[in-house]
């Protein structure tokens, strides 16, 4: 008998400490795995991001170059649009070096074949505006490329989903496997003789420390994932929506207010005589300005109304339910005092003064680049009727 215990206890020993090492090592390869999966995954998002919002800026650029009535400014814009397309270039490129999986391999070549169309566009548009020909430049903009663009758009947002669900299928299925490891585990050691006692012990406190580490992960790559989302949608320097946003709030409201037969409002706000601020007291003196402007531009909008930085010096607003006639110019000069108030920078005092110019939804037109076509030719009348004021 004493034998028989002997060899039964070497025997529990011995169990115990198979289901030690298998618990080690399981564990370890769901961590493993969930990290190797974590990482490729919220790289492939990046560029995805990284790729939309080349893109929306290389349009962008475009259009500026399209709606732009001084040569210097269609050149600098021109350069804009060829360092988007390199930033679209090197996304897309990198993607294409990671591990890919069906679909992933079935949506670039989508991209692929879709991108071609965009740059014969693209290009046959630049040169209409380097030859000055707006008119046709605008008009294959609207009914040409727009369309591709958003298409392309959609092409993109779907890797990026794509991503995400794989991500989240992932964590549940390692979620599930470790719930069921630290069942299985647990279960066994409480049938093991009270002899394994101390042994399933550290068993028990060896999974929940692995448990509490996965969950962790977790709760981390959920965090990552909304501030992801964030960068991708609002501008680092002010917080405030970025460009892609505002144009897709832009739309968003445009449909709704032809729906529900209500009227719009977008402002293009310029800094004027921004650059000297920078060149005078530093960009940090700069961008303490667009942080203080942007904070004021947040304060006169409403809830349901948008704020975005375009870029640079360039702000814009969304009002929605303005009405066509009265209020556009009383909230005009209530962005501009708004703006024109001091700054103090370290002691400094900043006297901020802006251009804005409006448009009206359905008035000045019913499609985003309408809207914001009107909008920028108003601002620019403002800004030079400052100057020859000055002049």
């Amino acid at each position: 008998m004493t034998r028989q215990l002997l060899a039964g206890f070497a025997l529990l020993i011995v169990l115990m400490g198979g289901l030690i090492g298998h618990a080690v090592w399981q564990i370890g390869d769901l961590k493993e795995r969930m990290g190797d999966i974590v990482e490729l995954r919220n790289r492939k998002i990046q560029l995805a991001t990284d790729l939309q919002e080349a893109s929306y800026n290389r349009h962008n650029a475009l259009v500026y170059q399209a709606v732009s009535r001084d040569a210097f400014e269609r050149d600098d814009n021109f350069q804009q649009y060829i360092k988007w397309g390199y930033q679209v270039g090197l996304a897309r490129s990198t993607l294409k070096t990671l591990p890919l999986d069906d679909f992933e391999r079935a949506n670039l070549l989508r991209q692929d074949r879709l991108v071609a169309h965009i740059i014969d566009e693209q290009e046959i548009i630049s040169d209409l505006a380097a030859r000055g020909v707006m008119e046709e430049a605008l008009a294959r903009l609207a009914a040409d490329l727009r369309p591709l663009n958003l298409a392309y758009t959609e092409i993109v947002e779907a890797l990026r989903r794509h991503e995400r669900d794989l991500i989240r299928v992932a964590l549940e299925e390692t979620q599930q496997a470790t719930q069921h490891a630290i069942s299985l585990h647990l279960v066994l050691g409480g049938v093991l003789i009270l002899l394994a006692l101390l042994i399933s012990e550290t068993t028990r406190r060896l999974l929940r420390r692995h448990a509490l580490t996965i969950f962790d992960q977790m709760h981390q790559l959920e965090q990552a994932g909304t501030w992801l989302e964030h960068e991708a949608t609002h501008d680092p320097l002010t917080g405030l929506a970025n460009r892609a946003l505002f144009y897709r709030r832009m739309e968003e409201a445009i449909a709704h207010a032809a729906e529900e037969q209500f009227s719009l409002a977008v402002m293009y706000i310029d800094l004027d005589d921004f650059k000297q601020v920078n060149d005078v007291h530093g960009h940090a003196a700069g961008d303490a300005l667009l942080r203080a402007v942007a904070d004021r531009l947040h304060h006169v909008v409403r809830i349901a109304d948008t704020a975005a930085r375009l870029g640079g010096d360039e702000f814009a607003l969304l009002f929605v339910g303005v009405q066509e006639t009265g209020e556009c110019p009383p909230l005009c000069a209530k962005v501009e005092k708004a703006v024109g108030q001091p700054v103090e920078v370290d002691g400094l005092k900043l006297l901020p003064a802006c251009s804005i110019g409006y448009a009206i939804y359905p008035r000045d037109g019913d499609t985003l680049d309408s809207l914001l076509t009107a909008a920028d030719a108003r601002m620019y009348q403002v800004k030079r009727a400052r100057k020859e004021k000055r002049a």
